[in-house]
């Protein structure tokens, strides 16, 4: 298993400052003591957080820290993009330039995702995952009993956040066939009907709009089996971008690309159907 840094949240911090002698330091999938010194706080790692560190991460909402040398980091990234890591009340989310690339609104990351493969069912199946993300999907498909599973992530900056992230421990450990680039040309390379079961959750349309498109889904069409099963997340029933019917369009570029029985499910906001 992995072993991670302690991690901080604003939550964890005031605990700390309040004297609490257990707490969690791998964003709440476990708790462990901690000894109160003068003027701080030891980590089971040997960590000594001062109280002035505390304070700052304490102020510091929608955010997470690990010590490193003396000095408190946060888990984030910043290149021709801005990538961080979010707490939630279960599973972190990743959230680029502002944007949450996963649904947190009534729900959490991990609760979502299972939704998902609950509904597409993948017990005993090929799986591609077109969008790792930080592996919940395609770690939510291994525990449910998937013969293979393939996941691809296009940005290398979320796949350093995902070895900082102890929810998305396992998605490195071989478990999951995990690929970096564009699906949009990584799927050209798999053989004909290879999958049985294909989760499409991509970033919006504004991010990614190639991969809304009717040649992707072709090429999506082209790798799985005939009966094979699609989910499609898009989003919010009757949602617009710039005056486009989302949800409509892709419906209808599906059915061109080889795909039945679309139908839309209001419990995780996508669109499921089957390789005809």
């Amino acid at each position: 298993m992995r072993a991670f840094p302690p991690l901080l949240t604003a939550i964890v911090a005031r605990e700390l400052l309040g004297g609490a002698v257990r707490v969690s330091l791998d964003l709440g999938r476990s708790e462990v003591g901690v000894e109160h010194v003068e003027g701080g706080a030891l980590l089971p790692d040997g960590s000594l957080l001062g109280r002035g560190e505390l304070e700052r991460v304490a102020g510091q909402e929608g955010g997470v820290f690990f010590p490193r040398d003396g000095v408190i980091l946060q888990v984030a990234l910043a290149g021709d993009h801005f990538f961080k890591l979010l707490p939630t009340a279960g599973a972190p989310t990743v959230e680029v330039d502002g944007v949450r690339m996963h649904r947190t609104r009534g729900t959490t990351p991990d609760a979502d995702a299972g939704l998902k493969l609950d509904a597409l069912g993948v017990g005993g199946c090929r799986v591609l995952d077109t969008c790792a993300g930080l592996g919940y999907t395609a770690l939510g498909a291994v525990g449910r009993g998937a013969e293979l599973v393939v996941s691809v992530e296009l940005r290398p900056e979320v796949l350093r956040i995902v070895e900082l992230n102890p929810w998305s421990g396992g998605l490195m450990g071989g478990d999951v066939c995990l690929l970096l680039g564009d699906v949009f040309h990584v799927v050209e390379s798999f053989p004909d009907g290879l999958f049985d079961c294909v989760i499409h959750d991509p970033p919006t349309l504004s991010h990614a709009g190639h991969l809304y498109g009717g040649e992707f889904y072709s090429r999506l069409s082209r790798v799985m089996r005939p009966g094979g099963r699609l989910f499609h997340y898009t989003g919010e029933p009757g949602s617009r971008f710039r005056g486009v019917d989302l949800r409509r369009g892709v419906m209808e570029r599906l059915r061109r690309a080889g795909f039945r029985g679309l139908c839309w499910d209001d419990r995780v906001l996508g669109v499921l159907g089957e390789r005809r």
